[in-house]
This record gives C-alpha cells, structure tokens and sequence, in this order.
C-alpha cells in the first residue's frame, strides 16, 4: 500500500495581499501546474474552450468580486506576484467550478456529513467529509493569521480554498450541486464567497453571507463550537436553509429540499449521488448517539457498494464520464478547534491533527 506525500502547509499572515503572494510564492509549481491541468482539461471537454475563451469567461466576474470582497482580489493579486501567474489567470482558477459548469466540464463527486446533539456523545458538532476530484488535483493547507489576531484553516484544491475552519470555531464542508444553467447577473465564485462566510465571527453572520452570496453550484454544511448546525441549498433564485434531524444532516451532490429537487441535474453526471447519501445516513444511524471525531475517519472510509462507496479510488469512470477519486478527506470538530486531514482515500492516508 502505498500514500501520498505529505500534506504541503503554508503558513501566511498579514494582509490579503500578503497573504496571496506568500501563498503564491510557497505553491508556485503546484498553482502553476493545476492552471495549466485545467485549461487543458477545458479544451478537451464537449465544448473545446480554449485558454483565451475561459480567461474571458471568468473575467466577466471581476467586477462582481469587485462589489462583494475587494480584499479577494487583493489576495489574488498576491497569489499571482508570488507564483508568477498572469493575474486574469490567477483569477480564473479562483473561478474555476464556475468555468468548468459554463463550459459543461462536470464531474466532482462529495460526501459530507454535519453532525451535533443527539448524534454524539457531548452534543458537540462533528463535520466530516470525502472530497473528491480529479486523480491529479493538488491538495494543500494554508494556515492563515489575519492582521486582527484571527486565524483560519483553508484546505485548497487546485488553488482553491474550500473546506474552512476559522478561530472562533465555524468550520464548513461543501458539495458541488447543480440546476439546469441560467443567466445570473450577481453569480460570484465560490472560492470568493466561501472563504468571506468562513471568516464571520458566528454561524448567523457566515450564513447571512451565504444566503446573499450562493448561487446555485453548491451546497453547504456550517458549524459552530456551541454545537449549532445548519446546511444551506441554493440555485439562482434563491436558497432553503435545512436542519439537522435528530443532530443528523448528510448530503451528496443531489438537491434534497422539495423547492429545488425538481430541478437538479447533478445526478444525471455523477448518478451515484443517491446511493453515497444512503450509504452514508445507514452508517450513521448504525452508530447514532456515538460519534467521536476518530469514528467519523474510520466511517469516512467505507467502500460500501460499487454504487454507494464513500471512499472512492482504483475504479475505471463510467464511459462518458470524468475519472474521479478521493483526494482528501477532512474532518472538524469546531468546539476543539481541531481539523484532521487525509491526503487522500481514508483507508490508505493517515490523518494529520491542526489545531487553528
């Protein structure tokens, strides 16, 4: 059996545009090389953009960035200086799911899980999650200490920070979910909006971002160090905030309130959706009124069936479709301000400890 290497972490501080050159400069191979993966990625998908096509694409966003966090692009003016990336191209991969759903080029696959009350033996919040993505996607933890003394944790994929857990404890999972595509004037990228929520001093402050912020291509899990849990579904024309059931919420990459199921068309590219969901809530009820930190890693590497594996790795793509396996799998537990990282597939990568 044979791991990865070990988890790059980059240790950034002062201002966004500090912060953004000395990650630049820390991940220069690994950015470089996950812009040039995605651009050709893109130019052999169904509808063959080309490097200039996805530039101009994503750049039509700028503005929008502008309005919301002008402190982003300051980091990403940051992170292109200190990798040397052209700056539209750094900002095309902060862009990156939004790029890849514009020109059809779909494929990502999660299971997460927020977990509080009942559920565990302190009552305590417990998020855990596979994040799954390209074989080659690149994985990396940045440490962060902004100019006020707060710190965040920020797992990145490809150059993209995703998975958060910040120092008043609000940590967050994230699932890819899509609704047939429409034209959205405010659209912001997700890797903009998810770190400005993740940085909120509560989880009422984090899901107000949010709920003014998403639109449409992800699904979110929130929590907080008093043990409050909350998830948040949203498409173009709106959002539905959803709580737990008996301390319990689990979701893929479906939409599962009634406003939006009608809607969904994630399922018709990753079909395998509904049955980690199911894999997953029979795992949890086996072990309801249980679950620890360490019991949530151990479930997160069930193979389950074919159809419902959460740890996903070794098995060909469906024809038509991306390959896909599990790059990482996290798991926070906000109250502890603590978040386990696996590099990759559970049952082979061991879990590295921080502590934000």
């Amino acid at each position: 059996m044979t791991t990865s290497p070990p988890l790059q972490v980059i240790d950034c501080h002062g201002t966004p545009h500090q912060v953004g050159q000395q990650w630049g400069e820390a991940s220069r191979e690994s950015l470089r090389a996950s812009a040039e993966a995605f651009f050709l990625a893109l130019s052999m998908g169904p509808l063959r953009a080309s490097r200039a096509d996805a530039v101009s694409t994503a750049m039509k966003l700028e503005a929008n960035v502008r309005a919301f966090a002008p402190e982003a692009l300051e980091l990403i003016r940051g992170q292109a200086e200190g990798s040397g990336l052209p700056y539209a191209e750094a900002f095309t991969l902060q862009c990156m799911l939004e790029v890849a759903t514009h020109y059809a080029q779909i494929g990502s696959m999660c299971t997460s899980m927020a977990l509080t009350g009942e559920a565990t033996p302190d009552g305590q919040a417990i998020l855990g999650q596979t994040i799954d993505w390209n074989p080659g996607a690149r994985v990396e933890l940045l440490r962060i200490r902004h100019p006020d003394g707060r710190a965040q944790l920020s797992l990145c994929l490809d150059g993209s920070p995703y998975y958060h857990l910040n120092s008043d404890g609000i940590g967050n999972c994230a699932n890819l979910t899509l609704t047939a595509p429409r034209v959205c004037p405010s659209l912001l990228p997700l890797a903009v909006y998810l770190p400005k929520a993740l940085r909120q001093s509560s989880l009422p402050a984090a899901l107000e971002v949010l709920i003014q912020a998403a639109r449409g291509i992800g699904y979110y899990h929130l929590a907080d160090g008093n043990g409050r849990v909350a998830g948040i579904e949203s498409t173009s024309e709106g959002h539905v905030l959803m709580r737990p059931e008996r301390g319990v919420l689990v979701h893929a990459n479906h939409y599962k309130s009634e406003r939006f199921r009608g809607e969904d068309i994630t399922h018709q590219y990753v079909p395998c959706t509904f049955q980690r969901e199911e894999r997953l809530v029979a795992l949890l009820a086996a072990g309801h009124g249980r679950h620890t930190p360490e019991s949530v890693m151990k479930l997160l590497a069930d193979h389950g069936t074919p159809e419902g594996c959460l740890c996903i790795h070794g098995t060909p793509p469906v024809p038509g479709a991306l390959p896909r396996e599990t790059r990482a799998t996290v798991v926070i537990a906000p109250a502890r301000r603590m978040m386990w990282v696996a590099k990759g597939p559970a049952c082979r990568e061991p879990f590295t400890a921080f502590h934000v």
